[in-house]
């Protein structure tokens, strides 16, 4: 566990809550310097507030993220098990923020989780910080991706848009590397 640090002199810190699990994880903290002249009792009490604002509106966007996830993931299942007209997906796809360019290849890839999936099931915060992490991934390899989560088969479906059929093998070898450096990360 990291010891808190020592504040700057003259200055007020806050712990942001909700870095992982139990009362006492923090996620940030947050520094409150003094600029004009000294700190009084009411910069911290601001300074704690402002903390836990900060935890809210960090959490609600992590569910967000997480039912965003899921759209995408239920999205890209339904499009695989032919559910979805062929006439209607690109627009949809568009809708869910999948920008391929050009109409090259697309390239459909699902990772699903050879680990107990059950740590993730429980925890949409997990999910949310797996797919946060394998999108951040994912975008270095440079090409467009729609990333989705299925939390009942812990599965991680994405589609890839590629500029020609002869970068197939490369991208499907980057991809593979991002998500297994998302998963780690996560």
């Amino acid at each position: 566990a990291a010891e808190r640090p020592e504040p700057p002199a003259g200055s007020v810190m806050a712990d942001i809550p909700g870095g992982g699990p139990g009362p006492g994880s923090v996620r940030a903290r947050l520094t409150v310097l003094p600029v004009a002249g000294p700190l009084g009792p009411v910069h911290r009490i601001a300074a704690e507030r402002t903390a836990d604002l900060l935890a809210v509106v960090l959490l609600r966007t992590r569910q967000e993220e997480e039912l965003a996830a899921r759209g995408r993931g239920d999205f890209l299942t339904d499009l695989a098990e032919g559910r979805i007209e062929a006439s209607d997906a690109p627009a949809q796809a568009r809708v869910l923020g999948f920008r391929p360019g050009a109409d090259g290849p697309l390239l459909p890839v699902v990772m699903r989780l050879v680990e107990d999936p059950r740590p993730l099931a429980g925890g949409g915060e997990s999910w949310a910080a797996l797919a946060h992490a394998l999108h951040e991934e994912l975008a270095a390899v440079g090409v467009p991706v729609l990333l989705g989560v299925r939390l009942p088969e812990g599965r991680v479906p994405l589609l890839a848009g590629l500029r020609g059929t002869t970068e197939r093998g490369a991208v499907a070898e980057r991809i593979a590397a991002a998500l297994r450096a998302g998963v780690e990360r996560a």
